[in-house]
């Protein structure tokens, strides 16, 4: 969607931005062009997209016709209509868009649509071509037949906007599914083992999906987390909907492979009846809206990437994550950040004192993209007690003081120091204690000779050797982790 489309939609309430789930400690979202668009060209992008689906015509009465899809406004429309003249069964037009590649693989899948109104569907949904299973699998009789073969459908969201004599739901709720289509050693039908949350197909998945109003009313975001081989999460609008754990009758691993993308509006044996020819003539009803597809990868918070030619998607911004409002002196002060960029950037923790002095004025640099990260600020001598203030800015690259995209201001408060373990400068900065906050127990990311912990009254509440520590029996409340490596602060809950 072009920006001046963005501004008319958030005036009427048709635009919900979502984006993938906040990410690890250490790791960013990253955009994975190759299977996203904005839809803001005239014309579908032939290096990304084919305007039909390979293999498959529909199925009836619809049948797939590339007459029905076109870019307009910064949307992608499908507007099915009546098949003129009829072919045999086919009597509707339908529409499929398909990645020209099938490589995508684990990550994060979004998709903002709009329904049609008539009794026809509106979908965002993954797959790949059949793959020969090799080895002895759980249906095989313990043999490696050459006949058996599968395929991962992963259903991220099927939307009915008209009313047909099924379940509601497909207006008023994100449908989801998973199937590993097997075809036995024998080479019969194939065999869907199937698990989600669709109205129709479903298998029992826990599931609170409703949408805030009905598909075909607004624009609405189907994001799908596919996690592993076995799990994939599902948001809608920005919402958690569900988890849904793919099943395993056949293979251990069902959805290993990488898929592709579909976009595909269809009848359905279990939708009647059918659209008729007024409804389908009905340019009012009778067209689904895709606003835009975004996909993501997950990488480490400084793998480099290009950001050159990315869409405008995030509102930039950068924000602290569990911020730790009092800690122990220290020559080093940890800060969890997370920060959305549209480019590369620079990140800048200032610490202030009470007369505004500005005690530390620290860059980091930011790639593009949806980061989280422990920065550590080093100092070259403890920081004396009393109150602070920090700040987080996020500033264009090399930007001076005022250039500012983002900024944030916490009230820091420093107690006294801790005597007995002193840190070695040149090791703390690659100290870690995770997780944090921590429930039972926390990990420490080097070999240490001793450590102890430390209440924000400088009372030592446990102390050893050992690299994963118990700190279940600690109230809830704010550490000082301090070893001959370092020291750190953590939260237990």
């Amino acid at each position: 969607m072009n920006k001046i489309a963005i501004l008319l939609s958030v005036a009427i309430s048709h635009f919900v931005y979502a984006g993938p789930p906040e990410p690890p400690t250490g790791f960013r979202w990253i955009l994975n062009t190759a299977y996203s668009d904005e839809f803001n060209g005239v014309a579908l992008d032939k290096t990304k997209w084919r305007d039909s689906f390979n293999g498959w015509v529909g199925r009836p009465p619809a049948k797939f016709d590339a007459s029905t899809i076109s870019l307009s406004g910064g949307n992608l429309i499908i507007r099915n209509a009546p098949l003129v003249p009829a072919q045999g069964i086919y009597t509707i037009k339908g529409g499929a868009i398909q990645s020209l590649n099938q490589t995508a693989s684990y990550g994060y899948y979004e998709c903002s649509f709009k329904a049609s109104r008539i009794a026809m569907s509106t979908t965002f949904w993954m797959s790949n071509d059949k793959y020969n299973l090799i080895g002895v699998n759980k249906m095989s009789g313990g043999i490696d037949c050459p006949k058996d073969q599968f395929s991962q459908e992963l259903d991220i969201a099927e939307s009915v906007g008209g009313v047909f004599n099924g379940s509601f739901k497909f207006r008023t709720d994100m449908n989801f599914n998973t199937h590993f289509r097997y075809v036995n050693c024998n080479g019969d039908p194939e065999i869907f083992y199937s698990a989600g949350n669709n109205a129709i197909e479903r298998n029992g998945a826990a599931a609170n999906s409703k949408l805030s109003s009905e598909s075909w009313q607004d624009f609405h975001t189907y994001g799908c987390y596919w996690k592993s081989a076995t799990q994939c999460d599902f948001y809608s609008d920005a919402n958690f909907a569900g988890t849904v754990k793919m099943r395993t009758n056949v293979v251990d691993n069902p959805f290993l492979f990488p898929m592709g993308i579909n976009m595909v509006t269809e009848t359905y044996d279990w939708a009647r009846p059918v659209p008729t020819d007024a409804q389908l003539n009905d340019n009012t009803i009778n067209a689904s809206y895709y606003d835009w597809v975004r996909s993501y990868t997950l990488v480490p918070i400084n793998q480099t990437a290009s950001a050159t030619g990315l869409p405008f998607i995030y509102t930039e911004n950068v924000s602290f994550s569990n911020f730790v409002g009092s800690m122990i002196s220290s020559k080093t002060l940890d800060f969890t950040l997370l920060y959305q960029a549209n480019a590369d950037r620079d990140i800048h923790i200032i610490i202030k004192d009470s007369k505004a002095n500005i005690i530390s004025d620290s860059p980091i640099f930011a790639y593009a993209g949806y980061g989280k990260n422990v920065i550590t600020v080093s100092l070259a001598n403890a920081i004396p007690a009393g109150t602070y203030t920090v700040t987080t800015e996020l500033r264009p690259k090399d930007g001076g003081a005022g250039t500012q995209l983002s900024t944030v201001t916490k009230t820091l408060t420093i107690t006294g120091t801790i005597s007995g373990l002193e840190s070695s400068d040149e090791t703390v900065s690659y100290l870690a204690v995770f997780p944090n906050p921590a429930n039972t127990e926390i990990h420490i990311s080097q070999e240490i000779e001793s450590w102890k912990i430390f209440n924000l009254q400088g009372v030592e509440c446990l102390s050893g050797k050992a690299s994963t520590i118990s700190v279940d029996g600690l109230p809830s409340g704010t550490y000082q982790f301090v070893s001959d490596k370092g020291s750190r602060s953590f939260v237990k809950k």
